[in-house]
């Protein structure tokens, strides 16, 4: 079990896994928090035209921004500093979202946690497997079928240069799996 205070975040195309691996590792390790990125979308996705489909309009963002704001200062001044937390998002190559992993990168120095980005990657016939999964639009997450093939023609996810980096292929992993690779190495991991 890992000791130490860790932010684990879990980064990665929609419907590469992000949220069903981070329920594992908190069902794993009753130490972690998850803190899914619809966790924070979701208020503002639900009195919108949020279809998993249809773009959304790019002024939503601002709204959600105002959200992560709120739970990043919950977890940097009011969360007891024995917790440990699990983070979902996609990040794109672009400066907004480099900025954005900075932030949570400061979050967890603030926090004395330890920092570990995973990057998730899938080969596109799976993740077009994964992406059209009923639960997903439950959730008012993407469920646009054309989406893996076209992520991967763009492969502009944004990979991190952290030296706790790690880079999980999950095509062939359970969840379990996963979450298990992970704990492991956030409980090697460096500061």
């Amino acid at each position: 079990m890992e000791r130490d205070p860790t932010i684990i975040y879990l980064l990665g195309y929609p419907g590469t896994g992000k949220y069903t691996i981070g329920k594992e590792i908190c069902r794993l390790n009753a130490s972690y928090r998850l803190v899914d990125n619809h966790l924070i979308n979701n208020p503002v996705f639900s009195i919108i035209h949020a279809d998993g489909v249809t773009p959304l309009p790019v002024s939503v963002w601002e709204n959600v921004s105002k959200i992560w704001d709120a739970v990043m200062d919950t977890l940097v001044n009011i969360s007891p500093p024995d917790f440990s937390f699990v983070l979902t998002n996609v990040l794109f190559d672009a400066e907004g979202d480099k900025e954005w992993f900075r932030e949570i990168e400061a979050v967890a120095a603030a926090r004395h946690s330890k920092f570990i980005p995973v990057l998730l990657r899938i080969d596109v016939q799976e993740h077009q497997k994964r992406i059209v999964q009923p639960d997903r639009k439950e959730r008012m997450k993407e469920i646009d079928p054309k989406s893996p093939a076209r992520y991967d023609l763009l492969d502009n996810i944004y990979v991190p240069d952290h030296p706790n980096l790690l880079t999980l292929d999950v095509t062939n992993l359970s969840p379990a799996e996963a979450a298990k690779t992970i704990i492991n190495y956030a409980s090697q991991a460096g500061s």
